[in-house]
């Protein structure tokens, strides 16, 4: 699988870039509407949704976003205020989650490795982007610790690798907890070859094997547990395609990856809901009945319906939905990263 995310620019190898085409960018307004919605003034991003909590995921999320559309201003600001209230003082990860109550502070300081990632990543693209090779130098240092305290052994077999949710509280004598939709091939495999950070190339090459075995017969789930004798429901944890789960289709089509087993499986599960009549789009399903649990109205999630149909063969330039950001921060970022991961993948599947 390593192949498939080292065979050119649209599997993230750093030999090509997306233009910064600020003022022509047809995007552009729709990421100011984000950023009036979502992002407040001094850099933090706000999961309304959440009790208007930050999260290190919803800061690297918009940090990528920002580097996408040249907005260094915005990239500044959003670094600086992770950097002042997520930083951890043993390492060069993120505290996962702080909320404004009680004057604001962290209230988990254990990591979440996919914010770790998109931060790293986000730093690896504005070094190229801005001119600062300092942010290289910064994204180094965390991917550095991501290799060092977030992956492990894949049990049971030799010589591969797993990454994990964050460094505590995953580990158990009977397997390890997994989330397989914190592997961004795409990202990990950039970060890895711009930081020189091996280890993190071979976990997304790893990660991409491990979505193949896990979509053999069914969607792939929130969460697993890594036991020696392969993949089993984790405990107290969704075994559903869900909240998590759904991103996957997104990286694995930002990845170049959009042949991948988890594309071809989300797009046959969404595609009853494609039609002009049928607005709300699935957004928990069963993994192996394909029933449908729960679904949404928010066109974020529509989007990523989309862009996994779109993956499997052209679509009519007016299927994506119109973006609003008036959706809740998740859907409204999940939106954004959608339009945005089909123009870096060469895809034509969008909409204004």
């Amino acid at each position: 699988m390593m192949a498939l995310l080292a065979g050119g620019a649209a599997a993230g190898t750093g030999a090509a870039w997306p233009a910064a085409t600020e003022t022509a960018d047809p995007l552009r307004p729709l990421w100011e509407a984000w950023k009036a919605a979502h992002l407040a003034p001094e850099g933090r991003v706000i999961d309304g949704f959440q009790d208007n909590a930050s999260h290190s995921e919803g800061q690297g999320y918009g940090l990528v976003l920002a580097e996408s559309f040249g907005d260094h201003d915005s990239f500044e600001r959003m670094l600086s205020w992770s950097m002042s209230n997520l930083a951890r003082d043993e390492d060069d990860l993120l505290s996962w989650l702080w909320t404004p109550a009680d004057g604001g502070g962290v209230k988990d300081a254990n990591n979440a490795t996919d914010g770790d990632i998109f931060h790293a990543w986000a730093l690896v693209r504005a070094a190229q982007r801005f001119d600062r090779p300092e942010y290289l130098d910064q994204a180094r240092l965390i991917a550095a610790d991501i290799a060092r305290l977030c992956t492990r052994d894949w049990p049971g077999r030799p010589g591969a690798t797993v990454l994990m949710p964050g460094q505590h509280g995953f580990d158990h004598p009977e397997g390890l907890i997994v989330n397989p939709a914190y592997t961004c091939p795409r990202a990990l495999s950039q970060v890895g070859r711009a930081c020189r950070v091996p280890e993190l190339e071979a976990v997304a090459a790893d990660g991409v094997a491990l979505l193949a075995q896990l979509t053999r017969d069914a969607l792939p789930p929130d969460w697993i547990m890594m036991a020696t004798d392969g993949p089993v429901p984790a405990p107290d944890k969704s075994a559903n395609y869900g909240y998590e789960a759904l991103r996957l289709p997104l990286y694995l089509v930002w990845s170049g990856l959009s042949g991948h087993p988890v594309v071809q499986r989300a797009a046959a599960a969404y595609a009853p809901f494609l039609g002009p009549h049928t607005p709300a789009t699935p957004t928990v399903i069963a993994p192996r009945s394909g029933e449908i649990i729960e679904t949404s109205p928010d066109a974020g999630y529509r989007a990523i319906a989309v862009l996994a149909a779109c993956g499997e063969g052209p679509l009519g330039p007016a299927q994506m939905p119109a973006f609003s950001a008036q959706q809740p921060y998740y859907p409204s970022t999940l939106h954004l990263l959608a339009l945005v991961a089909q123009k870096e993948a060469s895809f034509s599947c969008y909409s204004l």
